[in-house]
């Protein structure tokens, strides 16, 4: 592109000539060049096409003054037509006579906004819908904090609206000062500079303030009556008071801008959020080349800039203030300073200029969010500061009410202050829906900036008390708040374990969730949060809430593969038990080594649990010991060391029996069994599982009841081939994990139940094996798990495969091999993707034709609706169907 317009003409791109070439948009002026080296391109090309020349056309008298000619035209036409969609080319240079125009110019490097811009023009418009009753347009900013370029996209739609010939008469500009370090402008001072804006001599200005208001109304009145529409953009406005009495009636429109979201205002509002990391990119090279110095940083590096631009939170202010700090070091590499604005301690100071822009204002965020924190009442500023030093992405409504030690309808009126004043944002509403966990409290969430939070956060450490000999008098308002976050989320998820541990019954007290489902929502909507509140409370020695909170998320975290926050809060939880008691540090050594089994850190897991059992043992914690051996024997199976998963597993039930812990005895048995049936002895391994199932049955412990059925089906479907037993323990599983939200328990045991189909009858109940294949295959898609992810939907392919759907199974097939493709060197991955090319490669041969195997229908009929009502729920009403010593201890039929 930049070879045919020639080294004189300016950049197009790719994008720009499509929507030329589609109608979208018309050259500008600046681009006319480019255009008339681009059609004798076009000419030269259909020359070649038709005659085989190369050479160049017969040149056409006047041809290139024909294509200005119309280009010209159509820029006049669209320039008459309404708004809307793309931008349409700018000319700065056509200025339709008129009235007088004080518009400040826009930034140079402004950039996108695309949709605020048509937004702004379509109530700009002479003749919209609505302005009779909305004569003035807000523009705010969602991400609360000055800086976000509410002025920028004002003045850049104004001096379009008026560039179009809208305002013949006049665009007048005025800074109200609502938020800055000097007295805001009150309106009738606001109305004389206007008058005197629009040439009114001083001799006919009145003298006060109420009359200065009086001969602007009339003005306004006057111009109305002459239809010459008056635009006037009202800056920095801080509330309605300030602006109320200057609001002019249609025809003329009014463009403000403020931190607040001025309700009370018969306006239309347009939110402005901080730039997309795209066009936040596109300003700060903007920024960087200013003054036509071609500073290629952006272009040669674009992740160093991708990362300034996430660092600046998409703020215009920062990226502007970043790009003039690497102006003065042009040889400084975009990386470098993207590591000192990194470090999030300093980072507000390294977004600051000891300069001031075209108004006054300094070049600073802090400076900026000073601005508006100090406007803020006492309760929200304090609100500000709390919620700011909360950890995790977001905060519900009901958390924050803990946080603050305030009522929740208290606390949710002190948040929607804050979020008029653009310091926070509420990023989700309550849905109402029945599922939900407490819908109104906990679906309504808050967030703030990065940059606010940055700034809040040192607002808070401000307030704290300092040495001195009152120090112990003052309450130490962030330590406090920080205790009342650790104590209700411990709370709650312990509760929630208990729940998703299936430990409570229909005599349990009430809790403060309704169910394992609620509980198991609460869950998923906090993980970040509650991760984030684990790494914290360490860094703050607060260490016994490090450990409570990590012990209590290890189980929900294993169940729904979430093994790299498994591994975090362990870590950090590890880290604060050494300043605690031996069986604290034995506990959370047992919780790590777990978590490097979930993550395949199979060698530190082994060093870890050996630890945890030794350090349990001398702490009198035979509970913690067992636990420690349980894990160190799974360790040892995924190593292909039976003999010692062995040992572990039967030093484990020993000290559990010895101790009367039923549970891990039970838990115990059922590792020991998997163990067994791989070394061939199924006659023990059966007895080990009904023993189990015993235990769990009178625990009423589901998980346990679920793993004893999920073990027992691999034997009866891979080695006893009974399975129609496979079917009925699967679904057993599928139901009792369901129960307790165990998804990644029911994931696999749904692809298990389809595998127990399939080979029931591929013909009979093909489609059935496929159905429960399939619902297994995206229940693991939404986990973590890529051995099960890959398992599942390589078995789904394979069975659509051979019932003829090959489109089907291509699909799924193709996605085994790149699930595979990410685990380079886990031997099952391997395998799985070696099998998974080979269906691949005989997709297109013809295939044997499926056969029935089910010689008693009827009877297999019944077993197969006993199998789908279990699944479903049902408790099963008899159990003869199925002859089998587990399945009888399952359900209680041999008591």
């Amino acid at each position: 592109m930049v070879r045919l317009g020639g080294a004189a003409a300016p950049r197009v791109g790719t994008s720009t000539l499509d929507d030329w070439l589609n109608g979208r948009s018309v050259p500008g002026k600046k681009s006319e060049t480019f255009l008339l080296h681009l059609v004798g391109y076009l000419r030269r090309e259909v020359c070649r096409l038709e005659t085989g020349s190369t050479g160049s056309p017969v040149p056409i008298p006047g041809e290139q003054e024909r294509w200005l000619r119309l280009v010209r035209a159509a820029r006049r036409e669209r320039s008459e037509e309404s708004p809307g969609g793309r931008p349409r080319t700018r000319t700065p240079d056509a200025r339709p006579a008129g009235g007088p125009v004080t518009l400040p110019s826009p930034p140079p490097d402004f950039a996108g906004r695309t949709a605020e811009t048509d937004a702004v023009l379509r109530w700009l418009r002479p003749g919209a819908a609505g302005v009779e009753t909305a004569s003035a347009l807000v523009v705010s900013a969602i991400a609360g904090m000055g800086g976000v370029g509410k002025t920028a996209l004002a003045l850049h739609a104004a001096h379009e609206a008026q560039r179009r010939g809208w305002f013949p008469g006049g665009a007048v500009f005025a800074d109200l000062r609502g938020y800055s370090g000097l007295d805001p402008v009150p309106a009738g001072a606001v109305a004389d500079r206007l008058l005197r804006a629009m040439g009114v001599p001083v001799r006919h200005l009145p003298g006060t303030e109420s009359g200065a208001l009086d001969a602007w109304r009339r003005r306004l009145h006057d111009m109305a009556g002459q239809n010459t529409p008056l635009l006037v953009v009202l800056d920095n406005v801080r509330d309605p008071g300030q602006v109320g009495m200057l609001l002019p009636k249609p025809p003329h429109r009014a463009l403000i801008t403020s931190r607040q979201a001025l309700g009370s205002l018969p306006a239309h509002r347009v939110d402005v959020a901080p730039l997309p990391t795209d066009e936040a990119v596109v300003v700060l090279d903007a920024a960087l080349r200013a003054g036509k110095t071609e500073d290629p940083r952006c272009s040669d590096d674009p992740a160093g800039a991708e990362e300034l631009a996430s660092l600046c939170g998409g703020l215009p202010l920062a990226l502007r203030i970043t790009a003039a700090l690497l102006r003065t070091d042009p040889d400084r590499p975009l990386g470098a300073h993207a590591g000192e604005l990194r470090e999030a301690r300093d980072r507000l100071d390294a977004l600051s200029l000891e300069e001031e822009d075209t108004e006054g204002r300094p070049l600073a965020v802090r400076a900026s969010l000073d601005l508006s924190y100090r406007h803020l009442p006492a309760a929200a500023a304090r609100a500000l500061r709390l919620l700011a030093t909360c950890p995790g992405p977001d905060i519900s409504t009901s958390t924050a009410a803990v946080l603050l030690r305030l009522p929740r309808l208290l606390c949710r009126r002190h948040l929607a202050a804050l979020a008029r004043h653009h310091l926070i944002v509420r990023t989700s509403l309550p849905t109402g829906e029945a599922k939900a966990p407490r819908p109104v409290d906990d679906a309504e969430r808050w967030s703030l900036h990065d940059l606010v939070r940055l700034y809040g956060a040192e607002q808070a450490e401000q307030h704290r008390p300092g040495p001195g000999p009152d120090a112990g008098l003052a309450e130490d308002e962030v330590a406090a708040a920080a205790q009342r976050l650790d104590d209700h989320c411990t709370t709650l998820t312990a509760a929630a374990d208990a729940l998703l541990d299936g430990r409570t019954g229909p005599d349990t007290a009430p809790g403060p969730f309704g169910g394992a489902a609620e509980a198991l929502a609460w869950l998923e909507t906090e993980r970040a949060n509650l991760v984030a509140l684990v790494v914290a409370a360490r860094m703050a020695n607060r260490r016994r809430s490090a450990l409570a909170l990590t012990l209590n998320l290890q189980r929900y975290l294993e169940d729904h593969w979430q093994g790299a926050d498994a591994y975090l809060c362990a870590t950090h939880a590890v880290a604060a038990a050494r300043h605690l008691s031996p069986a604290d540090y034995a506990a959370a050594l047992t919780t790590l080594g777990n978590a490097c089994r979930l993550t395949g850190r199979l060698d530190e897991a082994v060093e870890r649990l050996s630890e945890a059992a030794e350090v349990a043992a001398d702490a009198g914690r035979p509970r913690t010991v067992g636990s420690a051996l349980h894990n160190l024997g799974l360790v040892h199976a995924l190593r292909g060391e039976l003999p010692s998963a062995q040992a572990a597993h039967r030093k484990d039930i020993d000290l559990s029996r010895r101790h009367g812990d039923r549970q891990g005895e039970a838990s115990a048995l059922i590792a020991l069994a998997d163990v067994l049936q791989r070394r061939g002895k199924r006659k023990a391994a059966t007895t080990a599982l009904v023993r189990a199932a015993h235990l769990f049955h009178d625990l009423g412990d589901r998980r346990g009841s679920g793993m004893v059925a999920l073990r027992h089906a691999r034997t009866a479907l891979h080695d006893l081939r009974a399975p129609g037993c496979a079917a009925a323990c699967l679904a057993w599983a599928v139901r009792d994990f369901g129960q307790i939200g165990a998804q990644a328990k029911v994931a696999v045991a749904s692809v298990e139940l389809g595998a127990a189909y399939w080979q029931l009858c591929p013909v009979c109940y093909g489609p059935a094996a496929i159905r429960w294949t399939g619902d297994g295959a995206a229940l693991a898609e939404t986990g973590t798990d890529d051995r099960l992810k890959a398992q599942s939907t390589f078995q789904l392919g394979s069975l659509l495969a051979q019932s003829g759907d090959r489109t089907g199974a291509r699909t799924h097939l193709e996605r085994t091999a790149a699930i595979c493709a990410r685990g380079a060197g886990d031997p099952e991955l391997a395998r799985l993707a070696r099998a998974a090319r080979s269906a691949l490669a005989h997709l297109g041969k013809p295939k044997s034709p499926l056969l029935c195997t089910e010689a008693h229908a009827r009877e297999t009929d019944e077993l197969v609706r006993l199998v789908e009502g279990i699944a479903h729920g049902d408790t099963p009403e008899t159990s003869l169907l199925v002859i089998d010593p587990v399945w009888f201890a399952l359900t209680g039929a041999d008591r």
